[in-house]
């Protein structure tokens, strides 16, 4: 078998997604009735050996989500996460862990919106805090903390995403906490967004985004597609097929990557 199986599902989204360094999501948080009038995702596929497999309840709620690799066309489950649902969580569990102190991933929300994400990495005993606010009209922050196993706490910064009136997050801005600067911050990162006018599969889509020790790349918040990131002068461009449905059938990534999309109950 490659060592290839070995790789998470975090890294399987960071190592294909270096050349722009963004990720990509998926919902499950609106409704019931918009999720069975539009098709449901089945399948992420980001190579011929890397994939993500969608299974949902009625009305397309995701109850687990499976990471397989596929060697010699045999195709091997290298990842399971089992979601479940109450009023005001979501709590994810990794079924390959026996025995964890946490879930892989617990969700808080208020008013159906995100306020903390708790990744546990099992391994090392640490714990990342996503903490969200929503300090102004069309502005969402989110603060990373780590906790380590000693119970030492180390604040990592913040990241502001501002939204326009269609949904989309137009620009990102990243900070690290840094004691040399001013500010008590240092700017990380830059960018602006332009987006394509179909929905997208990826709003709100808790794995792979934050299986990483990451910000939630803008995919995460945002209800249609992007077309363009620009950063320092630069500007980095995606293409798309779309279906019957409009829905996306492949995307083509800055760097030539083509990844492809399965769907479950489209009308027509």
């Amino acid at each position: 078998m490659s060592s290839s199986t070995s790789i998470s599902i975090g890294k399987i989204f960071f190592l294909l997604l270096i050349p722009v360094l963004f990720f990509l999501s998926c919902s499950i948080l609106s409704s019931e009735e918009d999720q069975t009038a539009a098709c449901i995702l089945q399948e992420i596929k980001f190579d011929e050996f890397n994939s993500l497999k969608f299974q949902t309840l009625s009305g397309g709620r995701i109850y687990n989500i499976s990471q397989t690799f596929t060697d010699n066309d045999e195709e091997i489950i290298v990842g399971s996460y089992q979601f479940s649902y109450s009023e005001n969580s979501i709590t994810v569990v990794d079924q390959r862990t026996t025995y964890a102190l946490y879930p892989y991933l617990r969700v808080e929300l208020e008013d159906e919106n995100p306020k903390q994400i708790i990744r546990y990495y099992h391994t090392s005993g640490v714990l990342l805090f996503h903490d969200f606010s929503y300090p102004k009209e069309n502005l969402i922050r989110v603060d990373l903390t780590r906790e380590a196993s000693t119970g030492d706490i180390l604040y990592v910064g913040y990241s502001n995403y501002h939204l326009n009136s269609d949904g989309n997050i137009m620009r990102n801005e990243r900070f690290r906490a840094d004691s040399e600067e001013p500010s008590g911050f240092r700017k990380t990162a830059d960018r602006e967004f332009t987006y394509d006018s179909a929905a997208s599969p990826f709003l709100n889509l808790y794995l792979p985004f934050f299986a990483d020790s990451n910000f939630p790349g803008v995919e995460f918040f945002s209800a249609n597609n992007i077309k363009s990131i620009a950063e320092d002068d630069r500007t980095f461009e995606f293409h798309y097929q779309y279906g019957e449905n409009n829905e996306i059938i492949n995307q083509s990534l800055p760097s030539g990557q083509l990844i492809t999309f399965d769907y479950a109950n489209c009308p027509g």
